[in-house]
């Protein structure tokens, strides 16, 4: 089960009990001026630092003393600071337990794979990663690292490192690329600043919890859809009612694919 509510994300976890949520997925305004619905994305730099300050303070009392809190953060190559600046404020809440990279697009043994947005200059790369920090409140929270495993390329490795199945740790490298779509708007509505339905699954699936997923920042719905898929409930917040709108009718349709899957012989 799942609610998305129409609330500052703020107020809204107020009211939530402490110590309710296992597990936090989300991704705040970059404060990049980025063009939302209703949210005007363009603070001052120290207001936007304050007020994700309240964020995570509210995040830090309704998580339960074993939760994980994961924070995508983007930045730009005119403010290559934003995302880092932002784990400091959440440092003052949090210990950093993984600092993990998010790639979105890589190039290897002669072939691209991925998406990126080509930036149109002489003095930058093409920024082709974002920030993924796994915070908790202590620092000594368990995780399932076989839970993202990859198998080994080399499978004398199995035996020698006395290993019980062909999978290794990832490591904090994540190429998560986007799904080619022919039709933006169906899939991400007009939310402008998605990310992969298959990251935020990653990030249950290497927490290893169950029970209630968290995001303050539903926008279209991504985390909702990734709670549903790893068999979580969720609860999230959003200010603007036509992503709310968007967001519930694409985890509706999520729901349903999965009742008409497991009713079919």
């Amino acid at each position: 089960m799942g609610k998305i509510i129409l609330s500052d994300c703020v107020l809204g976890m107020k009211n939530m009990d402490a110590e309710s949520v296992d597990i936090c997925v989300t991704s705040p305004p970059y404060n990049l001026n980025i063009k939302y619905g209703t949210y005007q994305d363009n603070k001052p730099r120290d207001s936007y630092l304050l007020w994700l300050n309240d964020v995570f303070g509210e995040i830090k009392r309704v998580l339960k003393p074993e939760g994980h809190f994961f924070l995508n953060m983007g930045y730009s190559n005119i403010d290559p600071w934003v995302g880092m600046d932002v784990a400091n404020v959440a440092r003052q809440h949090f210990v950093l337990q993984n600092n993990i990279n998010w790639v979105k697009s890589i190039y290897v043994d002669g072939k691209t794979s991925g998406h990126f947005k080509p930036i149109n200059s002489n003095r930058f790369s093409n920024p082709t990663w974002e920030h993924l920090f796994h915070f908790t409140k202590d620092g000594a929270v368990n995780v399932n690292k076989l839970g993202v495993g990859v198998p080994y390329e080399w499978k004398s490795n199995i035996d020698r490192f006395d290993q019980s199945s062909d999978l290794r740790c990832r490591g904090n490298s994540w190429f998560v690329p986007y799904d080619t779509i022919s039709n933006r708007n169906k899939h991400r509505g007009s939310h402008p600043a998605t990310f992969p339905v298959a990251l935020a699954e990653m990030c249950i699936q290497f927490s290893g919890v169950s029970g209630l997923l968290l995001d303050p920042f539903m926008g279209s719905g991504t985390s909702g859809v990734a709670a549903v898929n790893q068999g979580l409930d969720y609860i999230g917040f959003d200010i603007d009612q036509n992503y709310i709108d968007f967001a519930e009718d694409r985890i509706a349709d999520v729901s349903t694919f999965q009742r008409i899957f497991e009713k079919s012989p």
